[in-house]
């Protein structure tokens, strides 16, 4: 009878925690949804949600997808390949406003679904106030400044970060799905997730790589053949026109290349030294991440190869960092009990969650093109470049903490699909 109380207890605490956990959530999740959908100025609501619904329109009406802008005072192109803009017409179907408050509702959910697949392991542990840790990491996490840009401006990367996470880490919900098809999907969608496709091959996971660039191509093939000039518009055109993202020196660009342009400005130079620099890094990087694979650690190599996208990327603004959501409990783990790693990772979370470079961009009160006088104050020069630098600093402490972890037990190359039950595992 008492062991049976106890069990009711322990379960009825485990109930209590989960309803604090979404508790915290909501109430993390309140500011947030005051700011970008209820006062938010109307010329600045959900931005590039109507980026992409007018892709869809354009769809629908006949026009150019390319050539057509977003309504004053934004003036918006759509600068994603020609399947996405297809994936849009059902956001033309809809009112906006209607459009927007689902797409937050959505993103919110798709966070709720990262943070627990990157901490599972931590969160299903028999203890009842584990819930509780999860609801407040999610809370925490949301704060963020890529992750509340991400809400702000209704953005697609934490759709495609869930797709690539996933399959990856074969999430039970998708794994009857062969290993490469959503990362490929992700790819298709946006070009910045092929680098991990770029990971399968240096791994040798020929299978999953050739499912992910066959569903990639696959779907832009798709894409020409609905629409072919939509298709011929964006790959000899709008792909090539540098200037369509807008201001590549600007603080909101916290790549490499923007990072160079604040410094040195865009010139053969700084375009020789990017050059470089994104060479060293993508070997450094893709390093690492072959390394965490060979240590059967998924997510610290989706995280290093993820810091290796946003830093070599010409353009990442700064909610394309949203991948920290994966960084960070990657730290986490590698840095165990030891005081000094935690205070480190502490520092990269104030980073991130602190608008340093906007506050360099407001005390130089720069227009974010390029100005001389970044280079004059090596202050404000390194808050504005901070994300970069930070990005920078926590893949190389992924790759010094990684040499002294343990090596898991599990696999670190996915079946290619789900096996049947009671199936016998391949031989290694």
């Amino acid at each position: 009878m008492d062991r049976h109380n106890v069990r009711v207890t322990d379960q009825t605490r485990r109930r209590l925690a989960w309803v604090g956990a979404a508790a915290l959530i909501l109430a993390s999740l309140a500011p947030l949804v005051w700011l970008h959908l209820i006062d938010a100025r109307p010329g600045r609501w959900q931005v590039d949600l109507e980026v992409y619904r007018n892709a869809g329109i354009s769809h629908l009406i006949g026009r150019p997808v390319y050539e057509s802008l977003t309504p004053p005072p934004q003036l918006l192109p759509f600068t994603y390949p020609p399947f996405p803009s297809m994936l849009a017409v059902p956001l033309a179907l809809i009112p906006f406003h209607v459009a927007g408050v689902l797409w937050y509702a959505l993103q919110a959910l798709t966070n709720v679904a990262i943070v627990w697949i990157v901490g599972r392991r931590w969160w299903t542990k028999p203890e009842w106030w584990r819930p509780l840790t999860f609801g407040l990491a999610l809370a925490v996490a949301q704060h963020m400044l890529p992750v509340t840009d991400g809400f702000r401006f209704a953005q697609v990367g934490a759709f495609l970060l869930l797709l690539v996470l996933a399959d990856f880490t074969r999430w039970r919900p998708v794994r009857r799905i062969p290993f490469g098809v959503l990362t490929g999907f992700a790819a298709a969608i946006k070009l910045t997730p092929a680098i991990f496709i770029v990971h399968l091959a240096i791994t040798r996971q020929w299978r999953a790589f050739w499912t992910a660039t066959g569903t990639a191509a696959g779907l832009t093939l798709l894409a020409a053949a609905v629409d072919f000039q939509t298709s011929v518009d964006f790959w000899f055109g709008a792909l090539l026109d540098p200037h369509r993202l807008g201001s590549n020196a600007g603080v909101s660009n916290q790549s490499i290349r923007g990072m160079i342009y604040r410094l040195r400005g865009d010139n053969l130079a700084g375009s020789l030294i990017w050059i470089v620099l994104v060479v060293a890094v993508l070997f450094v990087g893709m390093r690492i991440a072959k390394q965490a694979h060979e240590r059967r650690n998924t997510l610290a190599a989706v995280a290093a190869v993820a810091l290796v996208g946003v830093l070599i990327s010409p353009v990442s603004w700064i909610h394309h960092h949203n991948w920290l959501l994966v960084v960070f409990p990657v730290l986490i783990s590698l840095a165990g009990r030891d005081r000094k790693r935690l205070a480190i990772i502490g520092l990269l979370f104030v980073t991130y969650t602190l608008k340093w470079p906007w506050w360099a961009f407001w005390a130089m009160n720069s227009p974010g093109d390029i100005a001389t006088d970044w280079s004059l104050n090596p202050f404000w020069q390194l808050l504005a470049n901070s994300y970069v630098i930070a990005a920078f600093g926590a893949l190389l402490l992924i790759g010094k903490w990684l040499r002294s972890a343990p090596v898991a037990s599990r696999p670190a190359e996915p079946a290619a699909s789900a096996r049947p039950q009671g199936s016998p595992s391949p031989s290694r």
